[in-house]
């Protein structure tokens, strides 16, 4: 079945809607009974706080009654604190807590006690009972002498879902409810600005900050001079010093190679910037400084730290060895050595690795959910920061998504999340992982992964599989539970079994079933020049997608040509099984599906169609561009036009996965949508796919042909 479940079509941005939707509506259900160890919040009761209250805390209070109201149906008043309390949820803080943001949750008969470390720990206290009822589907608590929650990880950083860099005051309460405590934005060149142009972050940093999030900024600044330089001295105290002198309230910076390159000295790179860099295997050329673990980066980090810590002492300055890991270890490992000891070195959980799978060799990337990590790299480089007294961050994803499906909101897949974030669980114990960058600009949606990571991510929490079987209920019924976490399993072993190489990640599995099937020798230049238009603007610049696929070789032995390609051929359509067949049980449970939950079930296998299609459409380029190679290199007429047969016939199959894909789109706006892209596989994307297709069934096929006609006569 290959139909979207959803009656109400959706407008372009849509999704937004559901991202500004703090609280969701109508969560109760009238049927539960209150157990023996629990406590009903009826309309008798009282949110109690302190006169003396902050503005913070009495909007956490506000909050907190209008979960009560809209999701519970409970209508609850706020007061100040009394000698009489009864019935009353009582917010205060708690100074003999030490941990930031952890709260005491007590709850008895008749009264239920919110102890925050902080304000922002009474929010969190506030949170917790939400997510505790939302499970519950009641406004029932369970009685309890002094639950202590503490977060496990800070910062728990994520960059926009809404649109690069574009966040609402609903959207960050929505942020800080789901756990996470800081947002990324994006700071470009001299003169200062934001992803999206002139841009005045002081609105933003107060938002945040009334949502309860810090605001750490990401360089993407130009670095023109070496810190040696004469002119250097200038150039980062107007650049770096001048950021936080006019942002002082923002709490970090973020530095990452390809994004901070600066002329290095080092003569292992070509020690000038680029605007990317040099394929990392050539032995004929260096790489660029932002590619390479320059020896002189101490210098340059160092640098940026005082002229930031000159306006913003206690910034948190964050060092990302993401552009290297194929140097050699004892250079990432020495670099790490040479760093300031009072900087934050963050390292990607899952690069590098190389897998065996389906009989060849496979590297898995750095935005990936099929190895739950640590990976080599983070190992030996986790080890480094630990030797050195160095705060350990890294990128863990576990907003809950990947680049294995660019343009889907989220993977559903939380048994493999699971995996990961007990890795990331593990790896605070042995290498002393301190702090989560959960995004990065695909940004974050609402789902079921981030729910999970926010329970596991807090101190006395429940097993994986016990919340995992609670998300189930809560969204599909108790009598449908068993069936979909052995769907979610399912989904989890497809996720583990397809490693999306690189031109995977940068072509289909990227922007889904919308990508190009360019037919074989036609130019990019070309692709230009046909009829049909080619409406995506991220290609201008070929920065993050590439339409024309292009298989990559690699120096290590690795299996990145022929030979894998033709492995994928043979197992993904396992994989793409293992999503419809899963998508295709959870269609067949709706009718036992209480009718309020349907909509949002009917999402998620939305997002398992579009994932499945995805594949699909990643399959059928594999084949494509082997059967284009074999079409160029093939002289004997005969034979071309086998392959000609064959190519038609793969251009047919994706032209109705397209199709498939439409309606999907149509039903659900978070579908073919990509926050720093914008839309790359709406209708208007899988129609213009549809086109080219059907251009090159009609005309170049045909063409082509009539040269292999005039070619045999002539010879």
């Amino acid at each position: 079945m290959q139909r979207s479940l959803l009656k109400m079509q959706e407008r372009h941005y849509d999704f937004r809607k559901f991202l500004d939707e703090v609280h969701q509506k109508d969560l109760r259900d009238f049927t539960l009974e209150l157990r023996p160890d629990e406590t009903e919040i009826t309309e008798d009761w009282v949110i109690r706080i302190a006169e003396n209250a902050s503005d913070f805390v009495l909007e956490a209070a506000r909050d907190f009654s209008d979960y009560l109201f809209r999701s519970m149906a409970v209508g609850i008043r706020i007061a100040c604190i009394s000698p009489e309390s009864p019935r009353s949820i009582v917010l205060q803080l708690d100074p003999s807590l030490k941990v930031k943001r952890s709260f005491r949750l007590q709850c008895t008969a008749d009264q239920i006690v919110i102890s925050g470390a902080d304000e922002r720990g009474i929010a969190m206290g506030c949170y917790y009972l939400e997510d505790s009822m939302s499970l519950r589907e009641a406004p029932f608590v369970p009685h309890t002498a002094g639950l202590l929650k503490e977060p496990l990880f800070s910062p728990r950083m994520v960059h926009s879902g809404y649109g690069m860099d574009v966040f609402t005051e609903p959207y960050l309460k929505r942020i800080a409810h789901a756990g996470f405590d800081t947002i990324l934005v994006f700071v470009k060149d001299d003169p200062l600005h934001g992803h999206n142009g002139a841009f005045d972050f002081a609105p933003l940093i107060d938002q945040a900050e009334k949502a309860g999030l810090d605001v750490y900024f990401y360089s993407a600044i130009t670095n023109i001079y070496h810190p040696c330089d004469p002119e250097a001295d200038a150039f980062y105290e107007r650049n770096y010093g001048g950021l936080f002198q006019r942002y002082p309230k923002a709490k970090g910076l973020v530095l990452v190679g390809e994004s901070c390159q600066f002329p290095s000295h080092d003569p292992n790179t070509s020690m000038r910037i680029s605007g990317g860099g040099e394929p990392c295997y050539r032995k004929d050329s260096k790489p660029s400084p932002g590619w390479w673990p320059c020896c002189d980066f101490p210098e340059f980090v160092t640098l940026v730290r005082d002229k930031v810590r000159k306006y913003a002492p206690e910034a948190d300055i964050v060092f990302w060895t993401y552009n290297w890991p194929y140097a050699p270890e004892e250079l990432r490992t020495k670099l790490i050595g040479n760093l300031p000891r009072d900087i934050t070195v963050e390292v990607n959980f899952a690069l590098h690795d190389n897998v065996r799978i389906w009989g060849t060799q496979e590297r898995a990337l750095d935005y990936t959910l099929s190895v739950p990590g640590p990976s080599a790299v983070f190992r030996a480089e986790g080890a480094a920061a630990k030797r050195n007294d160095l705060k350990l961050y890294t990128i863990s994803n576990t907003a809950g998504r990947t680049w294995d499906i660019g343009d889907a909101p989220y993977i559903p897949a939380p048994q493999q999340w699971a995996k990961r974030m007990e890795n990331l669980l593990a790896a605070r114990s042995i290498y002393g992982l301190s702090g989560l960058m959960e995004s990065h600009h695909y940004g974050w949606y609402p789902s079921i992964i981030s729910e999970l990571a926010n329970w596991l991510f807090w101190s006395n929490s429940p097993a994986p599989e016990e919340i995992i079987r609670a998300l189930a209920v809560r969204d599909f019924s108790a009598e449908c539970a068993n069936e979909v976490t052995a769907v979610w399993r399912d989904w989890s072993d497809a996720v583990s079994q397809f490693v999306t190489p690189i031109e995977d990640q940068y072509g289909p599995c990227r922007v889904g079933p919308s990508y190009p099937f360019l037919f074989g020798g036609v130019s990019l230049r070309q692709t230009f020049g046909m009829t049909m238009k080619f409406p995506w603007t991220v290609f201008k610049k070929y920065e993050i997608a590439y339409p024309v696929y292009t298989v990559v070789n690699d120096p290590d032995g690795l299996d990145m040509g022929t030979r894998r390609v033709m492995a994928e051929i043979r197992h993904l359509p396992e994989v793409i099984g293992l999503w419809n067949q899963g998508a295709d049980r959870l269609e067949n449970l709706l009718p036992r599906i209480p009718g309020r939950k349907r909509n949002k079930a009917a999402k998620m296998i939305g997002v398992a169609r579009f994932t499945a299609n995805t594949l699909t459409t990643t399959l059928n380029i594999k084949r494509w561009w082997l059967e284009n190679n074999r079409l160029l290199t093939e002289d004997d007429p005969e034979k071309a036009g086998q392959i000609l047969d064959r190519i038609v016939r793969i251009a047919e199959e994706e032209i109705a996965n397209v199709r498939q894909t439409l309606p999907l789109v149509d039903a659900d706006s978070a579908l073919g949508y990509e926050p720093s892209m914008d839309y790359v596989a709406d209708r208007e994307h899988l129609e213009w796919k549809i086109r080219q297709l059907s251009s090159v069934l009609e005309v170049d096929i045909p063409n082509y042909r009539k040269g292999i006609e005039i070619s045999r006569r002539l010879n």
